[in-house]
C-alpha cells in the first residue's frame, strides 16, 4: 500500500505536475502513517487504555485531516495535521519505552525490532516536529525552503536507515514468563575476580 502511495506521489508531483492531487495523495499517506503506527502501537503497549485509545485515536485523526483540507483556502502541505500526528505519536513512543524500562527483560532491548522502528520515529519525529511548526508560516521563503530540503531529507534518511536495520534483525524469542530465574544467582557480593587460586 505504501509502495503505491509512494508512486502515486512521484506521478503526480513529477510526472502529471498536480501539485492538487500531490498534496492530496500527501495527506491519504499521513493518513495511512498514523494509523499504521497507532496499530503497530497498539500490538506493543500493554497498558489496557493506551491501546484502547490507540485503537480509536485514528478516526478523530482522520477526521482532523479531512477538516484542514476542507477549510484550507488553497492545496498546500498538510503541516497542522503533521504536527498533530508527530506530537501524539511521540508522547505514545515515550510512553512504550517506559513501559519497556518497567519490564524484567533477559535480552537487551536493541535486540528487538520494535526497538530500532522506535527510534527511527522518535528522531523522525522530533526532528522535524519544530521544523513543520516553523513551516506554517515560513514556507513560502526560498531560504527557509532550502533549509526544509536539507533537515527534512537528512531526518528522513536517518530514519530509514534505522528502519533498515530494524527489517535486518532477526530476532530471538524468549518466553519470558516460563523462564527459570532461580537459577540465576542473586548475590552480586559472592562475585571476587581477584581471588587468589590455592
Amino acid at each position: 500500500m505504501i509502495t503505491v502511495l509512494i508512486a502515486t506521489v512521484i506521478l503526480t508531483r513529477y510526472i502529471n505536475d498536480s501539485l492538487e492531487q500531490y498534496y492530496l495523495v500527501t495527506r491519504i499517506y499521513n493518513i495511512l502513517e498514523y494509523s499504521l503506527l497507532s496499530y503497530l502501537f497498539y500490538l506493543n503497549i500493554k497498558n489496557k487504555i493506551i491501546r484502547n485509545i490507540l485503537v480509536v485515536s485514528p478516526l478523530p485523526f482522520i477526521l482532523f485531516c479531512i477538516y484542514d483540507f476542507l477549510i484550507s483556502t488553497k492545496p498546500n502541505l498538510p503541516f497542522l495535521p503533521l504536527i498533530f500526528e508527530y506530537l501524539i505519536l511521540l508522547l505514545f513512543i515515550v510512553y512504550f519505552f517506559f513501559e519497556v524500562i518497567q519490564e524484567t527483560v533477559v535480552e537487551p532491548i536493541y535486540h528487538k525490532t520494535i526497538f530500532w522502528i522506535s527510534v527511527a520515529f522518535i528522531i523522525n519525529f522530533s526532528g522535524n516536529f519544530f521544523l513543520f511548526l516553523y513551516s506554517k508560516t515560513s514556507y513560502n521563503d526560498e531560504a527557509f525552503r532550502r533549509q526544509f530540503l536539507i533537515i527534512y531529507s537528512s531526518v528522513t534518511i536517518i530514519k530509514n536507515i534505522l528502519l533498515c536495520i530494524a527489517v535486518a534483525l532477526k530476532e530471538t524469542k524468549i518466553d519470558n514468563q516460563n523462564l527459570n530465574l532461580s537459577s540465576i544467582d542473586s548475590e552480586l557480593d559472592n562475585y571476587l575476580p581477584f581471588k587468589q587460586q590455592n
